[in-house]
C-alpha cells in the first residue's frame, strides 16, 4: 500500500486517553462501608470501615443475643425463679476467591509508545500501559465488591460454574448453567411483598398506583422490623424509575400538603465521584416520614463477560446487572458494624520465583516476571465476603410490577 508523503510525515500527538464508561467504585458499597478506603501498615493491607480482616480465608462469628425478655416477679419469702441460660449459636463462613492475571509479552511491551504524548517516543518497558492495566484490574475488584453487597442485600447471590470459572451473578443460573447460591440467611418474610411478621403482606397494593398507602406502609415496615430486631429501618434505596413512583403517590402529596412539594429536601449527595464530578447518586427526604432517607441511583455492573456490552466485541452473554433493581427497594438501618461487615480473608503467596511467601489480607495486586518468552504478569487476588451478622435488620422488598 502507498500512502503519500504527507501522510507519511505528518506530525501527530495524543492528546488524551478517554474512557466511553464513568469510573465509579460503587455507591452502595460505599455507603455500607465495604469499599476500601485507607491502608493499614499494621497488617499490610486495604479496608473499609466496615471491613475486618483475618488470617485465613476461613471464619466464624458467635451469636450472643441480648434479650428483651422482662425478669419473673416472686411472692416474698419464696427462691428465684428458674430460667433457661442464653444460648449461643455459632456461624462459619468461607471468603469467596476472585484470582486473575493479565500477561504482557516483552517483544509487545517494548514496541509501545505511551498512550498520551508524541506517539515517537517509547514507552520503556511499557510502563505507561502497564499502570493502565493494573488499574484496569482494581476497577474490576471495586465492581466485584459492588456486586457481592447488592447480591447480599437481595440474598441472590450466586456463582455459575464455567470451566474452571466461577462467574459472580445475581439470580440464580438458567438450565443447563450450573451453580450454588452464597446464602445470607434473609427470612422469606423480608423479601418480595414483606410478609415481615407472618401475618400479611405489608405491600398489597403496587407503588406504581398513585393510590398505594405508601406512607401507611413504610410506617408498617418501621414497626415490623423494630419488632425483628430492634433496628430500625432508615434508608431506602432505589433506582429513579421507582423514585418516580414516590413522587407521583398520592399519599406522599397529602402528607406535604397542596402548597408544597413533596420532598423536603432533594440533591445529589454532596461527596464528588472518584473522577472529581459529581456522584450520580440523589438523596431525599420526604415531608410525610422525616426520619426515612431516600437513595436514587442507577449502577450497573456487567456479568457474564470479560468486555463491557459497550464493545461491538462483547459476547452475547454479556450481561447487564442493575445495582438497584427496577420495582424494588432495598431497606437499612445505618450503616455499622453491628449489622454486616465485609471480612477480609488471606492467603498466602510468593509474588516471584525464588521469594519467601508473604500473607496478603484482602485483595491485593503484584507483578511476577516470567521468562522463555520474557513477559510480565499483573496478578489480582481477593478473599471477601460479606458477613450479614443480622439478617432481619434488611429487607428485599417488591413494591410494584405484581
Amino acid at each position: 500500500t502507498f500512502i503519500s508523503l504527507h501522510d507519511l510525515l505528518t506530525p501527530q500527538v495524543i492528546l488524551k486517553a478517554v474512557s466511553r464508561i464513568r469510573k465509579f467504585q460503587g455507591r452502595l458499597g460505599r455507603w455500607v462501608g465495604f469499599q476500601p478506603n485507607r491502608f493499614n501498615p499494621d497488617n499490610v493491607s486495604l479496608e473499609g470501615p466496615n471491613t475486618r480482616s483475618g488470617d485465613t480465608r476461613f471464619a466464624s462469628f458467635r451469636l450472643d443475643d441480648v434479650t428483651r425478655v422482662v425478669a419473673k416477679a416472686r411472692a416474698p419469702g419464696t427462691g428465684p425463679a428458674s430460667v433457661p441460660v442464653n444460648p449461643v449459636g455459632e456461624v462459619r463462613v468461607s471468603c469467596a476467591r476472585f484470582h486473575e492475571k493479565v500477561r504482557l509479552l516483552g517483544e509487545f511491551l517494548g514496541n509501545l509508545s505511551p498512550i498520551i504524548g508524541p506517539n515517537s517516543q517509547i514507552d520503556t518497558g511499557g510502563q505507561s500501559y502497564i499502570a493502565r492495566q493494573t488499574m484496569h484490574l482494581a476497577e474490576k475488584y471495586n465492581n466485584t465488591i459492588e456486586l457481592m453487597t447488592t447480591g447480599m442485600f437481595q440474598d441472590n447471590l450466586y456463582f455459575q460454574l464455567s470451566g474452571d470459572n466461577l462467574l459472580p451473578v445475581i439470580g440464580a443460573p438458567v438450565a443447563p448453567a450450573l451453580g450454588f447460591q452464597i446464602p445470607f440467611q434473609i427470612p422469606a418474610g423480608n423479601k418480595s411483598q414483606l410478609n415481615l411478621l407472618g401475618t400479611g403482606n405489608i405491600i398489597q397494593i403496587g407503588w406504581q398506583n398513585t393510590g398505594a398507602p405508601l406512607i401507611k406502609n413504610c410506617l408498617q415496615i418501621q414497626a415490623a422490623m423494630t419488632q425483628l430486631s430492634g433496628y430500625q429501618p432508615k434508608h431506602f434505596w432505589m433506582n429513579s424509575l421507582q423514585w418516580y413512583n414516590v413522587l407521583l403517590n398520592t399519599e406522599v402529596r397529602n402528607t406535604a400538603g397542596t402548597s408544597n412539594t413533596p420532598f423536603a429536601t432533594y440533591d445529589r449527595v454532596p461527596e464528588k465521584a472518584m473522577d472529581g464530578m459529581d456522584q450520580p447518586e440523589f438523596a431525599a427526604e420526604l415531608r410525610g416520614i422525616p426520619w426515612a432517607q431516600w437513595h436514587i441511583a442507577d449502577d450497573v455492573l456487567v456479568t457474564n463477560s470479560d468486555i463491557d456490552p459497550t464493545w461491538a466485541s462483547a459476547p452475547a452473554a454479556a450481561t447487564f446487572t442493575k445495582v438497584f433493581p427496577d420495582n424494588t427497594v432495598m431497606i437499612a438501618p445505618d450503616p455499622s458494624a453491628d449489622w454486616t461487615e465485609m471480612y477480609n480473608g488471606a492467603e498466602w503467596i510468593s509474588e516471584n520465583a525464588g521469594q519467601p511467601m508473604t500473607l496478603k489480607r484482602g485483595y491485593t495486586f503484584w507483578k511476577e516476571w516470567v521468562t522463555q518468552p520474557s513477559c510480565i504478569e499483573l496478578i489480582a487476588l481477593m478473599n471477601m465476603i460479606p458477613l450479614l451478622y443480622v439478617p432481619k435488620a434488611i429487607a428485599f422488598a417488591t413494591v410494584a410490577g405484581f
